[in-house]
């Protein structure tokens, strides 16, 4: 990076910048000595849990492989621990001799610190006997004392006897899963313990094995999950009346709905071998009702080790009548019906799904531990609106996060629906799914889509696998998972929305998340301003279901002016993504301006491919980026390639990222002996003092001279 900057008044009248690089044979080479994944050597950094109590030992699993093509000697493994842009604590190092196509896994202990509810990125740098490094990886890191503050739902449903629990539990570990939904593990919804707790069949007839549920939950535990038994909390199943539910409790169809008549039900199935076809359902404000569905939830925590219950519904189906004529619509029971449940329930913790979010208002205002609400693009939110747009999930987000005070709402969203039950087999469009994934995260709330054995969801019958993950979509979709806990902090931590303008000149924008455009919006929190950047350029529709499986992958970018004119004075500016550079944080150079529309940062940035994350201090907060300065050179730091330089020489000569000390740099490299240099003239300044820094690396040789000159000033 070369900043040239104005400090004290002095004659001067023009400035030329000139480095003149005179190298040996070897030459100055762009290597690849910046931290970037390979893959030669680091296969996979994984931790041994999911989430860490405040103090704790993590324990860092480095799987090396070395696929260099040469033989690691006197190497090292350094390991930095980052929350945001600033290092927590001293390096790790370890020696590394690893012989050419060995296997090494690798233990590295990090103790945690004592603040709770952080999110950390480890950086893992395999160096070699000369200090390149050659391979490098990250991973995140959360500690928290409870998820609820930052939940990662997750789910399991293979309860078949010698279910493979354990192998099934650490992939989603290796998500950073929090905590599981039990789906359908119970015997039936109004009687979830079953007689014989070694085995029962569900509702549908599959086979649970009481020692597969006990050994999920153990193994989960163990790996820092929560595990939540799942049940509707108003439903019960044919033989009702034997088991103790009373008919009077039940929910009518009132006369003037047209969605059915008599008992108010559901049809799951035509037949099943339990002969079970239907849900039939109660009123979950009627005292009774509650009393029985509570005391059957403490029968389950009394049978299983479950922390909590996950409640369920089938959405609101419009005008219902109790036994005694009295209407109601169901999603205005919920606040009182959970408030009673969580107090029923003692300890244990409670979510509750809206379905479709009718009457999510209800439930944020409720006492659930945390929220959770299945969305579907037909559902209309409080305004009226469908939610079908990548913008009416982050609308809904939002929305909940001030009405519940700060919660995060979980979005079970399933991706491509009609695709993956007509094309049963095939892949996810992953521009599909990491759009959508980027628009919840950016927003500040989470997905519930990864299941266990790794398996994504495209169906609310979790036991439907009918997509799959590509091997791409496996690795950004664990780059992603990593990125929202580094940067938990700054995604659902207290940020609120802003309206702060931001420009790009060279492309069209919205905020509101428009087809064709860069869709880019600001939220602040205390420290920092912080503006999200969704990448929707090339993409035809903002649809997020692509119901059809259909997405194009967005145009990506690199080099481009951002303007964004902000609140408080900007002091350091950064650049994280989970598509770059494993999720680093990257300082970026600024400037700073005033025109009609206020005060502004100008800011090239790098790229976008799906998402960026662009955090912007407000304060002193120790970060590597210099003080904002008047920069005179044309691309100073190289970030738009050589244009403002002249180059003379012979010598190979460009720009890349790959070793620069900071954003880009410029290379020269040649194989025979060569002198050369890059320039570039600044004239029209006004009379005072200028200094001129620039970083210079040698890689390999013996430079005769290397230096940067200034001709032709005044004095």
């Amino acid at each position: 990076m070369v900043y040239l900057r104005r400090k004290r008044f002095k004659s001067l009248a023009m400035l030329l910048l000139i480095g003149v690089m005179l190298f040996s044979q070897s030459g100055f080479h762009p290597d690849e000595s910046e931290a970037a994944s390979t893959g030669d050597l680091i296969y996979d950094v994984t931790t041994d849990k999911a989430m860490y109590d405040p103090g704790a030992k993590v324990e860092l699993r480095i799987d090396l492989k070395n696929r260099l093509g040469r033989h690691m000697v006197d190497g090292s493994v350094e390991i930095k621990a980052k929350h945001l842009q600033e290092q927590v604590g001293n390096t790790i190092t370890k020696a590394l001799n690893l012989n050419n196509n060995s296997d090494l896994m690798m233990i590295a202990d990090w103790n945690a610190p004592e603040s709770d509810f952080t999110g950390y990125l480890i950086e893992v740098d395999v160096k070699d006997s000369a200090g390149v490094i050659v391979d490098s990886d990250t991973v995140g890191v959360d500690v928290s004392s409870t998820w609820t503050k930052f939940p990662r739902y997750g789910y399991v449903w293979d309860f078949r006897q010698n279910t493979n629990t354990m192998e099934r539990i650490d992939k989603l570990k290796n998500y950073h899963i929090n905590v599981l939904q039990y789906y359908d593990w119970k015997y039936r919804h109004h009687k979830p313990v079953p007689p014989n707790l070694a085995q029962w069949d569900d509702w549908s007839g599959r086979m649970i094995y009481g020692d597969t549920v006990r050994s999920y939950i153990t193994q989960a535990r163990a790996m820092g999950m929560s595990n939540m038994a799942y049940n509707m909390v108003y439903a019960a199943t044919s033989g009702y009346e034997q088991d103790g539910v009373e008919q009077d409790w039940a929910l009518y169809y009132a006369d003037d709905n047209p969605g059915g008549k008599g008992h108010f039900s559901f049809k799951m199935a035509d037949s099943t071998p339990t002969g079970i076809t239907h849900l039939y359902f109660f009123n979950p404000r009627n005292p009774g009702w509650q009393n029985y569905i509570f005391g059957e939830m403490n029968k389950v925590f009394q049978s299983f080790d479950f922390d909590g219950w996950h409640g369920d519904t089938v959405g609101e189906w419009g005008k219902m009548k109790t036994s005694d004529n009295q209407t109601l619509y169901v999603k205005d029971t919920y606040t009182e019906f959970l408030n009673k449940a969580k107090q029923a329930i003692g300890d244990k913790k409670l979510v509750f799904n809206p379905v479709g979010a009718q009457g999510i208002e209800n439930v944020n205002i409720s006492n659930v531990d945390a929220l959770y609400a299945e969305i579907w693009p037909w559902d209309r939110d409080s305004d009226g609106l469908l939610y079908d747009t990548y913008y009416s999930l982050k609308k809904e987000i939002e929305q909940s996060r001030r009405e519940s005070g700060g919660k995060s709402l979980v979005v079970p969203a399933y991706m491509s629906y009609d695709y993956g039950e007509q094309n049963p087999g095939s892949p996810f469009n992953t521009a599909a799914v990491m759009l959508t994934g980027a628009t919840v995260y950016a927003a500040g709330g989470s997905r519930m889509e990864l299941g266990d054995n790794g398996n994504m969801l495209s169906n609310e019958y979790f036991p439907a696998q009918n997509l799959y993950m590509t091997e791409e979509l496996q690795h950004r979709i664990s780059k992603l998972y990593d990125f929202i806990v580094a940067y938990e902090n700054l995604l659902r931590d207290g940020q609120t929305e802003m309206m702060n303008r931001i420009e790009f000149p060279a492309y069209a924008s919205s905020p509101y998340g428009d087809a064709n455009k860069i869709w880019a919006y600001s939220k602040k929190d205390s420290q920092y301003e912080i503006v999200q950047m969704i990448n929707l350029l090339g993409v035809s529709r903002n649809d997020w279901r692509a119901n059809d499986g259909q997405k194009e992958t967005p145009r990506q970018i690199s080099n481009f002016e951002m303007k964004y004119y902000y609140s408080n004075e900007v002091t350091g500016v950064w650049l994280a993504s989970p598509d770059a550079h494993d999720g680093r944080s990257k300082p970026l150079a600024f400037t700073k301006g005033t025109d009609g529309n206020g005060n502004y940062v100008k800011i090239t940035v790098p790229s976008l491919e799906y998402w960026n994350l662009i955090y912007m201090s407000t304060e002193d907060s120790g970060g590597e980026t210099d003080p904002p300065v008047k920069e005179y050179l044309v691309n100073g730091d190289f970030e738009n390639g050589e244009q403002g330089w002249t180059f003379t020489g012979t010598a190979a000569h460009g720009v890349d990222s790959n070793d620069a000390y900071e954003g880009n740099k410029y290379w020269i490299y040649g194989t025979e002996s060569y002198t050369a240099s890059v320039s570039q003239t600044v004239s029209g300044l006004n009379p005072g003092t200028y200094t001129v820094s620039a970083k210079v690396k040698q890689n390999t040789g013996t430079p005769s001279s290397s230096r940067m000159k200034l001709t032709g000033y005044g004095g």
